[in-house]
């Protein structure tokens, strides 16, 4: 349960943060277990609960794949600059 405090004290956060706030904040957002790795199941549930809430008005149309699609494309990108940085070591 998250009380109104806590709740007021995030968004000022993400408004009025600095930088590495912000960030920490995000991931913070994704990373639901608290464990300091984002899965691709946490961030689906959270890319399909803000997909639910954006609901169906939106153009283009979300559907049910769209969540998981973007999830695919964000792991994808951090797989590719993972394995350059590899290289570049």
């Amino acid at each position: 349960m998250l009380k109104m405090q806590e709740f007021v004290m995030g968004l000022s956060v993400l408004a009025r943060g600095s930088l590495p706030e912000r960030l920490q904040w995000a991931f913070n957002l994704y990373d639901i277990n608290g464990d300091g790795i984002i899965t691709k199941d946490e961030m689906l549930d959270i890319v399909s609960a803000i997909y639910e809430m954006m609901g169906r008005f939106t153009m283009p149309v979300i559907d049910e794949c769209s969540a998981r699609d973007h999830v695919e494309k964000v792991f994808q990108v951090g797989l590719n600059i993972a394995v350059m940085v590899t290289a570049w070591l």
